[in-house]
C-alpha cells in the first residue's frame, strides 16, 4: 500500500505537469504560426518565392535564395524565441491559469474537454486520504447544440487506514436527447467494519472488523418514449469478497484477568512491592492479559462488561450473521431489469431547476450465479431544483430502497455513503427497506466558487419493523469549485448520530469529509 501511495502522488504531480505542458506547448504553437504567417506576409509571400507577376528575368539568383533563407531562417527563430519567453511562466502561475479556463465550454471545438485535480479528504472511518479526479465533457456530434454534453469521470482514492478506490462513471446523450446510456463501475479494498443487520444490530454499536475487496458493474440504456421521459434496461453485478477478524475480548479472556488479578493480590502481601514481585513472577500470557485489561481501551471494555453493558457473544456481527444463515462471505450477485423516468432536469451534473424522477425494478435470480437466494429490489428516487435568488439553487432529494425476499449479506439497503445520510458509515445501518430525503441549499459566493449546506433523514426496517422513532438525521456543509462546465468538485463535510456511549470506541458523533465531482444528486 506504502508503494501504491507513491505511485498515485506522483501520478498526480505528473497528469498535472502533463496537462499544463501540453496547453502550454499547443500555445507556443500557434502563437509561433501566428508570428511567421505575419512576418511572410509582410515580405509578400514564402521567404524565397518569386512573385508570380514578374517575368523570368527578374528571378533571383541562388546565391540570393541562400542568403534570403538564412536570413529568414533566423528571423523566424529569433520571432520563435520571442514567443517562447513571453509564454513562460511560474509553475504556480501555471496551475491557477490552468484552472482559471477550466470551465470553459469547448465542447463544440474539442472532441473531449477533460481536466484533472487532486483533492484531499477525511473520513472518521477510513482516516486521512488523497484522491484525484479526472472529469470531463463532450459531444458526440459537435454540430448540434440542441443535445445536452455527455460527461465522464475517473475518481481514485488511497487513505491512512489502506482504504482504496478506483471509480469510473459517465453518461452518453445521443442525438438530441433520444437516446442516454450510462454506466459505472468501481473498484474498492476496504478494511472497513460489519455492524449487522437491522436499525437495533446498527444502534447497538458491536463491530467487527471486516476487510472487504469490491467490484461493482452497472450499466442501463434508454429511449425517450414522450417528451422527457424514457425507459430502458438495466444490468448490475456486485462481488464483494470478505476477510473478518475475531475479537480478542470473550467473557472467557475477562474470567481469566480476574483471576489473574486475584493472583497478584494474593501474592503481593498488601504492599506495592510485593505486587511488583508476584507480577513478574506471571508467565508471557499472564502478562499480556494483566496488561490487556489493566489500562486504556481494554480497561474500558473490561469495565464495560463489569457493568453489563458489553456482551462477548455478540462482538463479532459479520460471523454470528454468516453463521446463523449459512452465507458466503465471498457473495456474488447479478441483476437484470427495467427502468422508467423522467428527466427535466436543464443539466445533469449540476441542475439549476428540473424535476427527476426514476423508478428501477431489478431481479436477480439464483440461475445467473447469485448467492443463496433469489431476489428483487424496487429503487425510487425524486428529485427537485428550483433556483430561489440569485447564485442560489433549492434541491430536494427523496430515495427509497425495497426489497423482496432475503438478498446477500451485501445487497441490504443501507444508509450512508457519498451521496446520502453524508456523515454515517455507509452499511451500519442496514436492512430490508430503506427511505432516505435530504434538502439542500447550493449558492454561488463568487464566480467559480460556492458553498452548500444540507440537511436530512433516513430510516431502515425490515428485519426490524418499521418505527418513527428509528429515522436518524444527517447534516452538513460543503465548499464547491466549478471544475468543468456546470460541473463542480464537491467537498462536504458531513455530521450523524451518537453511537452507544458505553463502548469508548463508538462515544463521539459519526462525521465524514468527501471529496468527488459532481452534486450529491
Amino acid at each position: 500500500m506504502q508503494i501504491f501511495r507513491k505511485v498515485l502522488v506522483v501520478f498526480l504531480l505528473l497528469g498535472t505537469a502533463a496537462a499544463l505542458q501540453a496547453q502550454e506547448l499547443s500555445s507556443r504553437q500557434t502563437a509561433t504560426n501566428d508570428s511567421l504567417k505575419l512576418r511572410r506576409d509582410e515580405k509578400g509571400g514564402v521567404a524565397g518565392m518569386a512573385d508570380p507577376q514578374k517575368t523570368s528575368a527578374s528571378f533571383p539568383s541562388v546565391k540570393q535564395l541562400t542568403g534570403s533563407f538564412q536570413q529568414e531562417s533566423a528571423s523566424d527563430i529569433d520571432a520563435f524565441q520571442d514567443t517562447v519567453s513571453r509564454h513562460k511562466k511560474n509553475f504556480i502561475a501555471r496551475i491557477i491559469d490552468y484552472y482559471g479556463r477550466s470551465n470553459v465550454d469547448r465542447t463544440f471545438e474539442k472532441k473531449l474537454d477533460w481536466s484533472i485535480a487532486p483533492g484531499p479528504n477525511y473520513s472518521s472511518d477510513v482516516g486521512f486520504g488523497i484522491g484525484f479526479l479526472i472529469a470531463g465533457l463532450y459531444r458526440l456530434d459537435r454540430t448540434d447544440s440542441t443535445t445536452m454534453p455527455s460527461n465522464f469521470a475517473v475518481y481514485g482514492n488511497v487513505t491512512t487506514q489502506k482504504f482504496a478506490l478506483l471509480r469510473v462513471s459517465g453518461t452518453n446523450i445521443f442525438k438530441q436527447n433520444r437516446y442516454r446510456v450510462s454506466y459505472s463501475g468501481a473498484m474498492v479494498y476496504f478494511p472497513g467494519a460489519f455492524y449487522g443487520v437491522g436499525y437495533d444490530a446498527g444502534k447497538a454499536g458491536y463491530v467487527q472488523e471486516l476487510t472487504t475487496t469490491m467490484y461493482k458493474v452497472r450499466a442501463s440504456g434508454g429511449v425517450r418514449i414522450a417528451p422527457k421521459a424514457y425507459a430502458g434496461i438495466t444490468f448490475s453485478l456486485d462481488y464483494t469478497g470478505a476477510k473478518s477478524k475475531k475479537s480478542s475480548a470473550t467473557e472467557r479472556s475477562f474470567l481469566y484477568y480476574e483471576s489473574v488479578v486475584d493472583k497478584v493480590l494474593q501474592e503481593s502481601g498488601g504492599t506495592i512491592g510485593g505486587a511488583q514481585e508476584a507480577y513478574d513472577r506471571l508467565d508471557a500470557q499472564e502478562k499480556a492479559v494483566f496488561n490487556g485489561y489493566s489500562y486504556g481501551d481494554g480497561k474500558r471494555l473490561y469495565d464495560a462488561w463489569r457493568n453489563g453493558y458489553y456482551d462477548p457473544a455478540k462482538a463479532d456481527p459479520f460471523d454470528n450473521y454468516v453463521g446463523s444463515t449459512g452465507e458466503n462471505p465471498n457473495a456474488m450477485n447479478v441483476g437484470l431489469g427495467a427502468f422508467l423516468q423522467y428527466d427535466s432536469r436543464d443539466v445533469l451534473t449540476s441542475p439549476y431547476k428540473g424535476i427527476f424522477f426514476n423508478l428501477d425494478i431489478k431481479y436477480f435470480p439464483r440461475w445467473l450465479g447469485n448467492s443463496l437466494h433469489t431476489f428483487g429490489k424496487i429503487q425510487v428516487t425524486f428529485d427537485w431544483y428550483r433556483k430561489t435568488w440569485k447564485g442560489c439553487v433549492l434541491a430536494y432529494d427523496l430515495y427509497g430502497n425495497f426489497t423482496m425476499g432475503v438478498p446477500s449479506w451485501h445487497m441490504y439497503s443501507s444508509l450512508g455513503g457519498m451521496e446520502r445520510m453524508r456523515g454515517y458509515y455507509e452499511g451500519r445501518y442496514r436492512d430490508r427497506n430503506c427511505v432516505m430525503t435530504q434538502i439542500e441549499l447550493r449558492q454561488r459566493v463568487y464566480r467559480r466558487h460556492g458553498v452548500a449546506a444540507w440537511i436530512g433523514a433516513g430510516n431502515v426496517w425490515g428485519v426490524d419493523s418499521f418505527a418513527w422513532n428509528h429515522t436518524l438525521c444527517s447534516f452538513g456543509v460543503g465548499y464547491r469549485f466549478e471544475f468543468k462546465k456546470r460541473m463542480n468538485i464537491r467537498l462536504d463535510y458531513g455530521w450523524g448520530a451518537h453511537g452507544n456511549p458505553n463502548f469508548h470506541w463508538d462515544k463521539k458523533r459519526c462525521t465524514a469529509f468527501l471529496f468527488t465531482a459532481s452534486e450529491a444528486f
